[in-house]
């Protein structure tokens, strides 16, 4: 709770204070064994004594008989003067009383609310990170029992003395070995990445998004030679700058590329492109808008709410995938400040986007330049 440096934090010590500066503690404990109403009375009392006093002494030891008017001022000095003077302190110190108490009140309150949320806020990371520990020992359990099984089959066949495989077979089965292997090693690449992106705090900054595009380009260069793809992209001058971390960037290329490859046309169509000045965030940044398009199938609505989600696989609509790539990219997204999604229908293929904050003023309502072509 936010206090001044030396505010009490007690209300005896509130109230000690406030005894000081108003009252000596002998007035402070007439007060409380009076009460405001008590206090008053008395006070009321004293003042009338006063006066008779005044009068009294005027009368007998002036040795005169003072005027009405004299009687008069000897009743309405103390009236007027001391009087107001003291009730109102009497009011100050029985407020003062009980804004201490209200205060103290409020302090317990609060440290009894702020305890509860800690509680509440531990006990909610722990059951979030139970559930993350399940659905990763799942995932775990799943995509790599298949690969496993494979690469013990074809070991175990060709370990075998009493089999004798021609050597084109022994071929094909090592071949087999070695990409079920790489498949495994992404696997555990991306689990890394996952909780990499999960925990790390890093610095970000301008970045060129061409230059971003080209590296993720040149690292699915086998991917778009082995598939025949055509990759659509734009001028490297045409991209804005944005703000971002361009490793993390590159891996949201990276898996929406190969998403777009994997599951694209005969033979596959990857068109990529950008809308800058796509919105206006909740924070006044002007976003940007990049995006992958591709020929396959679509993806059904009811499909489409589950594609971000953290360990969810959907095999029925995505036969080979492993269920992490678009979990990275929503994690990365969260941690830049960016959005994600996804636009499909089904017979009319897929376009999946990110957004980022823009570096520099581009030109509003820019879209995509004419793009140029490559058949790899």
């Amino acid at each position: 709770m936010l206090r001044p440096k030396n505010y009490p934090s007690s209300a005896n010590g509130m109230s000690r204070l406030g005894t000081l500066r108003i009252f000596s503690m002998n007035w402070s404990k007439w007060l409380h064994t009076f009460g405001l109403e008590g206090s008053t009375a008395l006070l009321t009392i004293a003042t009338i004594g006063l006066s008779m006093f005044l009068i009294v002494s005027m009368q007998f030891l002036g040795g005169y008989s003072p005027q009405p008017l004299l009687y008069l001022a000897a009743v309405l000095l103390p009236l007027l003067t001391v009087t107001p003077l003291a009730y109102l302190l009497i009011e100050l110190y029985f407020r003062n009383e009980a804004l201490e108490t209200e205060l103290v009140r409020k302090d317990t309150q609060i440290q009894s609310l702020e305890k509860q949320i800690h509680a509440a806020a531990n006990g909610s990371e722990k059951e979030q990170l139970i559930r993350d520990l399940n659905s990763f020992a799942q995932t775990v359990a799943h995509d790599l029992k298949t690969p496993l099984t494979t690469i013990t089959g074809f070991a175990t066949m060709l370990a075998d003395q009493k089999v004798q495989l021609p050597v084109e077979q022994q071929r094909e089965a090592l071949q087999m070995i070695v990409k079920t292997s790489l498949k495994m090693n992404n696997i555990l690449q991306e689990l890394m990445l996952l909780s990499a992106v999960r925990q790390a705090n890093v610095r970000i900054g301008p970045i060129q998004m061409s230059h971003v595009v080209n590296q993720a380009r040149q690292r699915l260069w086998g991917v778009l030679s082995e598939s025949n793809a055509q990759l659509v992209i734009p001028e490297a001058s045409a991209w804005p700058r944005v703000i971002g971390y361009a490793a993390w960037v590159e891996e949201i290329w990276i898996n929406y590329i190969s998403n777009a490859i994997k599951y694209g046309g005969t033979p596959p169509r990857v068109e990529l492109g950008f809308d800058a000045d796509y919105k206006i965030s909740s924070a006044g940044h002007r976003m940007a808008r990049f995006w992958v398009r591709d020929n396959g199938k679509g993806i059904a609505p009811e499909d489409q709410v589950h594609l971000f989600t953290q360990f969810t696989r959907l095999d029925q609509i995505r036969a080979e995938g492993h269920g992490l790539g678009l979990s990275i990219v929503a994690r990365i997204l969260e941690k830049l400040g960016g959005e994600y999604g996804v636009e499909s229908q089904p017979g009319h293929g897929s376009l999946f986007y990110f957004t980022l904050p823009m570096a520099v003023k581009e030109p509003t309502t820019r879209r995509v330049p004419k793009a140029k072509k490559e058949s790899v």
